[in-house]
């Protein structure tokens, strides 16, 4: 046998020396993993937001007629905060609820996103009118349920009809473009 051949495997010092390292690298990387996936869902949210108001938007243009986008409570009534789902829809009748026989063409479920309208004269709803421009000017902020997320992004409507994302790409919670804050919980 050869007297100067190295050992083969791990100690079973170094095993625990890995383990603690990995251990350590593991309780630093899930929080700033669970945060990244939590503003990555609001953004994929601010998206889906953006996309059904330029549906609305479209349609109106297409259809001739007026649309409503805005988001519901349980009993269909269009509200400013705390809906359950994100409608596109045409209110025939004028009276700012989702109701029964009324052409409804996107319902976006709102699942641990908080949505709040925030439209001209208070108003919890946009409409596009048939040459497509926006009845109200406003937005809609879109945020974490979890309030220790403070990120938030906006869907922003012009009375143009031209709709924009907010961007906050040096992270102070400023509107890079409008440098408005984009405030969640209260913040």
């Amino acid at each position: 046998m050869n007297r100067f051949a190295l050992p083969r495997g791990f100690t079973i010092v170094e095993l625990l020396v890995t383990l603690a390292i990995a251990a350590i690298l593991l309780a630093v990387a899930v929080p700033s993993f669970t945060l990244f996936a939590q503003k990555r869902a609001i953004s994929q949210k601010t998206v889906q937001v953006r996309n059904a108001l330029e549906l609305a938007r479209g349609l109106a243009l297409s259809q001739r007629q007026v649309w409503t986008v805005c988001t519901v409570d349980a009993s269909n009534s269009c509200v400013s905060s705390a809906g359950l789902r994100l409608l596109v829809f045409r209110d025939d009748n004028d009276d700012k609820d989702f109701n029964t026989g009324e052409m409804l063409h996107q319902d976006i479920d709102i699942n641990s996103i908080e949505l709040e309208m925030s439209a001209s004269f208070g108003r919890p709803y946009i409409r596009f009118a048939r040459n497509g421009e926006a009845l109200e000017s406003g937005n809609i902020e879109v945020c974490s349920t979890n309030q220790a997320v403070d990120y938030g992004r906006q869907a922003i409507v012009f009375r143009s009809g031209r709709i924009r994302l907010s961007n906050d790409s040096d992270g102070d919670g400023y509107d890079d473009a409008g440098g408005t804050k984009i405030e969640c919980h209260g913040s």
